[in-house]
């Protein structure tokens, strides 16, 4: 790390690098206006109005915030009046305990800026308006022209101020390198870049359009850094520098009073993967990113790493042996081959397209340039529920596994159609505001002069993500082994031991959590029953879309909030042992010791849950392993293979912890002594004492794996 990026970088952990939001005074009149002129005219004077934060350190500038006075970007989604209206509403509020509004993520598509510079994307805008007449869309078209305009006045405005400060500061170097910063704005990114340095600068200013994920980051910056290394105009060093600069830029876009300052969620892209040809992306950038975001003391960005069946195992060795040596923990894993073949055969992607996604915020899947259709949460476990507390008389009489498997699935699937319902009403809620600064990155808004917010983009999946579905696995495996194949006791015992809240039935119970064969141990019955689930949603779900013609997928993380445990409070006792009120279970795992057969049959049951692919939408994988698994080097190579294994069968993701479950209770009763204590939650990384009890609970609830 150089000393510039050093001095930077205590600037950022301190918070003072946060870019603070100027007042903007707008005329009164422009309520008179049409209502996309008055948007864009106060947008466009916001953002001329911003100052660019600078130091005599920086060689980069340009990333401003929104205040919510206008309509800013489509992550944080400030002054969109519908979407905050239907948060009041909705927003960590379950409706029938069934669902709850939650966040979008997205990803700018910076290959636009960097194949043909904001005056192309001006063009692109003009040649849209002669292929559309009317008047919401010319109006739309012409709002985005003045945004696009204004971004580049801003650009120069952030030359104006680096020249400036290059006159006051006595460090030559420095000096010299605000006014190459001060040259660059004039160029970029209003023409597209010609340098890897001007590429990297363009993405620093456009970010503030989106400040989410910078999605495929080492494929489109490579051609650049290819060609500088190359002419011999830069250095692998100079190269790092200028990443970290970014990376700071993004921890920095993160005010230090939030909660989210130290979460790995907020950033989150992805290196490696399928490129169109169909080799595999991952290169000598790749590395270099990785190894440059590790080498800082922050907490954001987060990348995963899309492995491929080409990924060659000194690849994945080397993210992994990253992986263990970062004690932010700001790294995950994804396979490409689960992923690609789900995009491409359910969602009817093409292959050029499909290989395009990234994972944003806490593992949601998007493609570059584009938005994550759907995000809200859903009670999975709620149809069990149903079943055997309402509607039990139609049960008690089953005279198999697969007459009770028909009355649960037609319950599941009505809640489901239920859930999606509400979800195209969030969307649709959504709709009322149309946003211009973000849609001018984005694929296909242009094109189709719509906002991205109403549908614009033409590649996106739906994927709402559904808490309990391993209780649910648990819960149909009990149904299928005590009552039917083992006949230990009656469905009658179990339902009257349920609306009894096991009290009166703890034997019943003990013998079920003893005994019984649960998601996660590689054993016929639960494999089969997993397969079965996967199956039918496949077959309910493959030709369904949104209501923008999005694909709907199961996703099943619960992000950064405790979903499981509103959901759980709410439902009551169901078979797999849980009580009234306990908390649902997330992602696709196991916990509370119920993966008796180890790491191997875990990872197998895993692999083999799905093989259609519905299930790639917002899902996480957390495994806890034995520290000396990751740490003692022997046993770091037989991880690596065993993990490496889990992805040529199938699986789809995983990020690790290896922190022990008494550190983490000790943690718990006195946090002060476990302050720098960091865990992978669903699909972010935090400081486990900052974490929110529920949280906790959950991540001491997962099964430590020590072979």
């Amino acid at each position: 790390m150089t000393e510039r990026i050093r001095m930077l970088t205590e600037l950022t952990l301190r918070g003072e690098m946060y870019v603070k939001p100027v007042k903007t005074e707008f005329d009164r009149a422009d309520l008179f206006l049409p209502r996309e002129q008055m948007e864009s005219k106060r947008l466009c004077e916001y953002i001329l109005n911003q100052e660019p934060k600078l130091t005599p350190h920086s060689l980069m500038t340009g990333f401003f915030n929104f205040d919510g006075s206008v309509v800013g970007d489509a992550f944080r989604r400030g002054g969109h009046k519908a979407t905050q209206e239907a948060f009041k509403l909705f927003y960590l509020k379950p409706i029938d305990n069934l669902s709850t509004m939650e966040w979008q993520h997205a990803t700018a598509d910076y290959t636009k800026v960097l194949n043909k510079g904001i005056r192309g994307i001006i063009y692109d805008i003009e040649e849209s308006l002669t292929c559309h007449n009317e008047p919401e869309q010319v109006e739309f078209l012409l709002a985005l022209k003045r945004v696009a305009n204004a971004l580049i006045e801003w650009a120069h405005k952030c030359s104006e101020r680096a020249l400036t400060l290059s006159l006051t500061t006595q460090n030559e170097e420095y000096r010299n390198n605000l006014k190459k910063l001060s040259e660059a704005l004039l160029r970029v990114p209003e023409n597209a870049p010609e340098t890897f340095y001007e590429a990297v600068l363009c993405i620093y200013v456009c970010f503030s359009a989106d400040p989410d994920s910078v999605g495929t980051l080492d494929r489109y910056l490579y051609p650049f850094y290819k060609k500088d290394i190359g002419n011999g105009t830069l250095t692998k060093d100079e190269a790092a520098e200028y990443l970290q600069e970014l990376f700071l830029m993004l921890q920095a876009a993160t005010p230090i009073s939030t909660d989210r300052f130290t979460r790995g969620g907020e950033s989150h892209f992805c290196i490696g993967g399928y490129l169109p040809s169909g080799e595999d992306g991952f290169n000598e950038l790749s590395r270099l990113i990785v190894e440059s975001m590790i080498e800082l003391p922050t907490y954001i960005p987060q990348l995963t790493l899309r492995w491929t069946k080409k990924t060659p195992r000194e690849v994945f060795r080397f993210m992994l042996d990253c992986e263990r040596k970062d004690p932010h923990k700001r790294i995950a894993f994804q396979n490409d081959e689960k992923r690609i073949k789900c995009y491409t055969e359910i969602c009817d992607i093409p292959f050029e397209k499909a290989v395009s996604y990234t994972t944003v915020g806490c593992n949601e899947p998007a493609f570059l340039g584009a938005i994550t259709g759907s995000n809200s949460k859903i009670n999975f476990l709620r149809s069990m529920e149903t079943v055997f507390h309402k509607k039990s008389k139609l049960i008690e009489n089953n005279a198999s596994f697969d007459d009770f498997f028909d009355i649960f699935k037609k319950e599941l699937f009505s809640d489901l159609k239920r859930a999606y319902e509400y979800d195209n009403f969030y969307n649709k809620q959504r709709a009322q505001d149309i946003n211009y600064i973000s849609s001018l990155v984005f694929n296909d808004c242009i094109e189709n002069a719509k906002s991205l917010t109403q549908g614009g983009g033409n590649t996106a999946i739906a994927s709402p993500t559904c808490l309990g579905i391993t209780n649910v696995i648990d819960s149909l495996c009990v149904v299928k082994q005590f009552v039917f194949d083992e006949k230990l006791f009656t469905m009658n015992e179990l339902i009257a031991a349920l609306k009894s809240d096991w009290q009166g039935y703890e034997d019943m119970r003990t013998l079920i959590l003893k005994k019984g064969k649960f998601f996660g141990n590689d054993d016929d019955t639960s494999n089969y029953v997993a397969q079965k689930l996967y199956r039918e949603l496949y077959d309910f779900l493959k030709d369904k879309t949104n209501l923008y013609g999005y694909h709907w997928l199961i996703g099943d993380l619960v992000g950064y909030n405790i979903h499981h445990k509103w959901f759980g409070e709410h439902t009551k006792a169901t078979p797999d042992g849980r009580f009234s009120g306990d908390m649902l279970k997330f992602g696709i795992g196991q916990s509370e010791g119920r993966d008796r057969e180890g790491l191997s049959a875990l990872l197998n049951s895993i692999a083999k849950l799905d093989p259609s692919g519905i299930g790639c939408g917002s899902t996480v994988t957390n495994i806890t392993l034995d520290e000396q698994l990751i740490k003692n080097d022997d046993n770091f190579e037989k991880t690596v293979d065993l993990l490496l294994t889990y992805f040529q069968n199938g699986g789809v993701h995983f990020q690790l912890t290896y922190v022990s479950k008494e550190d983490l209770i000790c943690a718990q009763k006195t946090p002060d002594d476990y302050k720098h204590l960091r865990v992978r939650v669903s699909g972010f990384s935090d400081y486990f004492v900052k974490l929110n009890d529920a949280i906790q609970d959950d991540i001491i609830a997962r099964t430590t794996q020590s072979r």
